[in-house]
């Protein structure tokens, strides 16, 4: 029979373990073990590092072609390289969608195209309306596509994400779940305010 001293003891030692193993077992992982090596972190975007700067961009918006600005919001970027088919319109979709899920933070959320041809955006303007575009007409075209072609990894069929300050910041393969790019963007939303 224990008497009650080793009893209480052995339930002090008990409660102790409690808070001592998980601290050692974590230590352990991180010291000694590949545990979440090369982990990117919660995003679920590629992080651009360094960021890109894009700079004052000439954009125009798709329902009347008037010069626009993205300046001051975060900014999809995706890209179009000839005429608009299939799955350029379903890019302008799934983009359109995206920012609509944003609620009530949809208004500090742009979306750019990037065309690589000249070609008429109304037939569009109904079903996108809000949608911005870049193509070769404009002044800051060639210099915009340069910059992300320069980035090692640039995919045209990805998404891009431009921060208020026109930094390319984040990049999103053309597979990727959309649901992840609209917690990155609430995510970074929320922590700006």
């Amino acid at each position: 029979m224990v008497n009650k001293k080793s009893k209480a003891r052995f339930i002090l030692l008990g409660v102790a373990s409690i808070f001592i193993i998980p601290i050692l077992v974590s230590w352990y992982l991180v010291f000694f073990t590949e545990f979440k090596k090369d982990d990117g972190g919660t995003q679920k975007g590629e992080i651009i590092s360094p960021v890109i700067s894009l700079g004052e961009l000439e954009v125009y918006d798709i329902k009347n072609d008037a010069t626009s600005s993205i300046n001051d919001k975060w900014t999809l970027v995706f890209f179009v390289e000839s005429e608009c088919n299939q799955s350029c319109e379903d890019k302008l979709y799934l983009v359109r969608q995206i920012r609509l899920a944003l609620g009530k933070d949809r208004d500090q959320v742009d979306r750019l195209l990037v065309s690589g041809k000249i070609q008429s955006w109304e037939v569009f303007s109904d079903s996108f309306n809000g949608q911005k575009y870049i193509d070769p007409r404009s002044k800051s075209y060639a210099e915009v596509v340069k910059k992300f072609e320069e980035y090692p990894k640039f995919d045209a069929r990805g998404t891009y994400l431009v921060d208020p300050f026109g930094f390319l910041m984040m990049k999103y393969k053309f597979d990727a779940n959309p649901m992840g790019t609209i917690k990155d963007i609430e995510r970074l939303i929320k922590n700006q305010k």
